[in-house]
């Protein structure tokens, strides 16, 4: 059971198999003792009463029809998804079992699911306005703790109306992303995980009626009241700065609060489309019925030989993460690093990529000068838009020229520093001196968003020497 896909804190077995049982039996109809008086049954254990929750636990309960539509709600229905719902008809509310559909087949594609094993699969969805109606019409049981968005329970969804047919659409997919991985896999893993693999998928394009899952937004636009991104930039602005271990050590209770949702997100749209990580990341799907720290511990393992690097570019991320964000673009290319000769070095900066080792070191203490010579384009389209490494003026990026070189020093030598100096660059334009304090390795690339690199075209020129 899971609030807006949220856990409830990880109890021992006993009290676990004590609280699924009553709470299960309760939404199937189930009443306790005082409420009701069974006939004795001296041979039933704990252990029965588990096994029969969990065996009915994926049925659809009984309805009252007559009843439901009585209080002022209709009933809309596809091949996967019976949905009630008490707002008014409209395109982007009745075409809701559509969406539901054509997100299944994608859930099973990524979670590598027999499609067969759901193809009789069907779940009930309230999408409600007015609470007090489905509570009426029996749609709502009172077992239901409260929640502020949404709630899945078995083949239950109940989702709260939202001010935008995004929005709404999304915490069905978020909802149903829960649903899914707890009928198909018997597990959802621990709360960043639960709650991650539901954001990625639950963040959509629905176009046509075609359905895209696991989208980086382009637009804010694109996503109206999603609000991931303003998130992390707020919080990163505010200093509040999470790792991928203080992400992945999130307690049952973190989700009571939407910043956890947005930091869940951005670890899994990370993890998950990074060439150090997708594959490990992937393989979890097969790892979901383990809650504990083990999961993640299974995952740092597999990985861990690159972690120094994944940190790096997650804190990149981070810092830079911005509505189209191309995560594989903005992967630091790291080369063995030489010392730079005496007379200098000339490179070649690719200008739709990110960081780019430029494979030499240069020594604390003393003074460098880089240079840049050569013309590239900015944009190729609807026009092309030449640029040096001078960049722009009619437009900035976090305060300084758009297509300007930039420089950093990293791979430093000692402790590495909590955030990596990649973060805050040091602005070159056609010329600039350097007087590193820390020995480490050249770092360059242009000032532009990483949402904007791809259409990039040409390189630069760029010579170091040291003065």
């Amino acid at each position: 059971m899971y609030q807006n896909g949220r856990a409830p804190k990880t109890p021992d077995p006993l009290r676990m198999a004590i609280g699924t049982c009553t709470v299960l039996l309760a939404i199937m109809g189930w009443k306790p003792a005082a409420a009701q008086q069974p006939k004795p049954q001296p041979n039933r254990t704990l252990t029965d009463l588990v096994a029969e929750a969990r065996a009915t636990e994926f049925n659809l309960p009984p309805r009252d029809e007559e009843k439901i539509a009585a209080s002022g709600i209709r009933r809309l229905e596809g091949k996967h998804l019976l949905l009630y719902t008490d707002l008014p008809a409209a395109k982007d509310v009745d075409e809701l079992p559509q969406v539901f559909d054509a997100a299944l087949p994608l859930w099973c594609s990524y979670f590598a699911i027999e499609p067969s094993n759901l193809a009789d699969w069907k779940l009930i969805a309230s999408v409600m306005k007015d609470k007090e109606r489905f509570l009426a019409a029996g749609l709502y049981p009172h077992s239901l703790p409260d929640f502020q968005f949404g709630f899945n329970v078995g083949s239950q969804i109940w989702v709260y109306e939202q001010p935008s047919a995004y929005y709404r659409r999304h915490l069905l997919l978020h909802e149903g992303t829960h649903a899914v991985m707890l009928r198909a896999l018997r597990g959802a893993g621990p709360p960043w995980y639960m709650e991650g693999m539901a954001e990625l998928l639950g963040t959509h394009r629905w176009e046509n009626g075609r359905l895209t899952l696991g989208i980086m937004p382009a637009r804010k636009e694109d996503v109206p009241y999603w609000g991931r991104i303003k998130i992390i930039k707020d919080e990163v602005a505010a200093g509040r700065v999470m790792s991928l271990i203080d992400v992945m050590q999130y307690g049952p209770h973190a989700h009571l609060q939407v910043e956890a949702y947005a930091w869940c997100w951005a670890a899994s749209a990370f993890l998950d489309q990074h060439p150090l990580t997708q594959s490990a990341f992937r393989e979890l799907k097969t790892q979901t019925r383990d809650r504990t720290l083990e999961f993640s511990k299974h995952f740092y393992d597999r990985v861990k030989e690159n972690w120094s690097a994944i940190v790096e570019d997650w804190q990149i991320f981070i810092f830079d993460c911005d509505y189209g964000y191309d995560i594989r673009s903005a992967v630091v290319q790291r080369k063995p690093a030489a010392e730079l000769p005496p007379a200098g070095a000339t490179i070649k900066l690719a200008t739709d990529r990110g960081w780019q080792s430029t494979g030499y070191r240069l020594e604390a203490g003393k003074q460098y000068k880089v240079t840049a010579s050569g013309q590239y384009l900015l944009k190729t389209s609807p026009k092309p838009w030449p640029c040096d490494a001078g960049g722009v003026t009619i437009h900035y990026y976090h305060g300084k020229p758009l297509g300007m070189l930039q420089a950093a020093l990293g791979d430093l030598e000692g402790e590495p520093p909590a955030i990596t100096p990649l973060v805050t660059p040091q602005p070159i334009g056609l010329a600039s001196e350097m007087e590193p304090t820390t020995t480490g390795t050249l770092y360059l690339k242009i000032n532009e968003p990483a949402s904007g690199l791809a259409d990039n075209s040409g390189t630069l020129s760029i010579t170091i020497r040291a003065k």
